[in-house]
């Protein structure tokens, strides 16, 4: 086998031995015996999404996350074999009794690309420049009143209130540590200098194809970083990802369910995810007046009576997922298994509950996207099988977001990833939230959520969220429909995390030789 890029092939060993680099194939070699030095270890993976920037206050989360967290660093990460979060650039973190006041102290001898330290310095001006750039990360610092360094290595954030979300999101863009003197300059969006892993090799990266990324010596934890050259491939199309993997262009890449079998198991190692994100369809009228069908429980509950969710995992995801009726991850404390048979297949009652409400004949329109279309037939053959209608409204891939934040829709139709419990709870619930954007609530809802914003250990506040997660349930507030799973598919024993939301980086890649 020829690979395009000379790629390194792998075998898979036991979790306790120290990985080493394979010896086989095309792949990097020991020192000859005139001590030649060995060929540098390189992998390229297939990713659906490059970056929309680079620069730290516009990252978002996804497969970009591949491109971003090579360069930049993160303040916490999450561990590849558990989900939990764990210390990374910051060593420690601790919230005073109240919550309002979180304190981040960073290791010890980190440095920038260009030898400049990462230290309070960099954090407080990185957040600070995000706190006042408009973009995906500035909402997520709307409760922060200050940041400030107490230290070297020092920084506190300080709240108006306690924000279960915000050290969630610190292994995410909300976390990234950009370079203070370098911020605001031009290529901070496109070539930014950062205290991650790789530096961004210029030469052979193609601004929205491809990233090539090699590693740093002197980074503070180079060894765990088993790649010196790490490409990543922007495939839209998954047929053009697979057929990279076939050929050897790509050693890694997320595969179709209904394609996995296409692969020979003697070349390749496959891991999968039963549970990454969840297809849903978010009632957005149920907040505002223009839609008083979705106002009314009996409709809401009809919709969640009206789908086949095991026929759906069994036939548009070609098995790649698990049906469910709630929003939360399955691998998590929130998540309660008790609750999946509360709507059992039943468009019959479905009809009967639209019928009794007085909306028989309703018609709602729904954002037509490149994330619905595929689920577009079996969306309307639902409705109309509890006396309700649809009509798709088709909506460029450049208005998506903006159309689901509109509130000109009463329903729209979301593949929403995993994070942190603490989010999804306040993204499809809360106030604010954006699956939410027309700001429903009731008197339980503000109650449960005052609970957990006043809760500051997450497993204290554990059974107010699993109570917010039966009473959504209850009230029928989604449809949730399945879970998407994801199968990765790696050559020669390269296996990547199954833990569902892990922040897609390097590190989700396992090796051994």
């Amino acid at each position: 086998m020829v690979h395009a890029h000379s790629s390194t092939r792998w075998r898979l060993v036991a979790a306790a031995a120290l990985a080493a680099l394979a010896l086989a194939g095309c792949g990097a070699s020991e020192p000859d015996d005139g001590g030649a030095a060995a060929d540098p270890v390189e992998l390229t993976i297939a990713a659906q999404s490059g970056p929309n920037s680079l620069d730290p206050a516009e990252l978002a989360n996804g497969q970009q996350m591949f491109v971003w967290t090579s360069i930049l660093d993160t303040l916490l990460a999450r561990d590849p074999e558990t989900g939990d979060l764990v210390p990374h650039a910051a060593e420690a973190w601790e919230y005073d009794a109240d919550g309002t006041v979180l304190t981040l102290t960073l290791r010890d001898g980190m440095t920038f690309s260009d030898g400049t330290p990462v230290d309070a310095d960099a954090v407080v001006a990185t957040m600070n420049r995000t706190r006042a750039t408009p973009g995906p990360v500035q909402p997520k610092f709307d409760q922060v009143t200050e940041i400030v360094k107490t230290g070297d290595l020092e920084v506190e954030v300080r709240f108006e209130r306690f924000d279960p979300q915000f050290v969630p999101n610190l292994a995410y863009g909300v976390g990234a540590i950009g370079h203070p003197e370098t911020l605001d300059d031009a290529r901070t969006s496109t070539d930014p200098i950062g205290s991650g892993p790789f530096t961004l090799d210029v030469d052979d990266t193609v601004d929205g194809t491809t990233y090539v990324f090699e590693r740093r010596d002197d980074y503070w934890d180079a060894d765990a970083i088993e790649v010196d050259v790490f490409t990543v491939r922007v495939m839209q199309d998954p047929t053009a990802a697979f057929n990279a993997l076939q050929t050897g262009e790509v050693d890694a890449a997320g595969v179709q369910a209904q394609l996995v079998g296409q692969l020979p198991e003697s070349d390749f190692t496959f891991s999968t995810t039963d549970a990454t994100g969840v297809l849903l369809l978010d009632f957005i009228g149920r907040g505002g007046d223009d839609w008083p069908a979705l106002q009314d429980q009996r409709v809401r509950q009809a919709l969640n009576l009206a789908f086949d969710r095991d026929g759906i995992v069994d036939g548009l995801l070609a098995g790649g997922g698990m049906s469910t009726v709630q929003v939360f991850n399955p691998d998590g404390a929130v998540y309660d298994e008790s609750l999946e048979g509360t709507y059992p297949y039943d468009p019959e009652r479905g009809r009967e509950l639209v019928e009794e409400a007085g909306f028989a004949g309703e018609t709602f329109e729904i954002p037509s996207t490149y994330l619905s279309t595929a689920f577009e037939p079996t969306i309307s053959q639902a409705f109309e099988d509890v006396g309700l209608n649809v009509e798709w409204v088709s909506v460029p891939p450049q208005q998506v977001q903006s159309a689901a934040q509109s509130g000109e829709y009463g329903i729209v139709f979301q593949v929403s990833g995993f994070s942190s419990e603490s989010e999804e709870a306040f993204s499809r619930y809360a106030v604010g939230g954006y699956g939410n954007p027309l700001n429903h609530t009731d008197p339980t809802l503000d109650g449960l959520f005052e609970t957990v914003n006043t809760t500051v250990e997450f497993d204290d506040a554990v059974p107010a969220y699993r109570e917010l997660n039966a009473y959504a349930t209850e009230q029928a507030f989604v449809v949730p429909i399945a879970y998407t799973g994801s199968t990765w598919a790696g050559r020669d024993g390269i296996e990547v995390s199954t833990v569902g939301g892990l922040p897609p980086t390097i590190r989700s890649f396992d090796f051994g030789g």
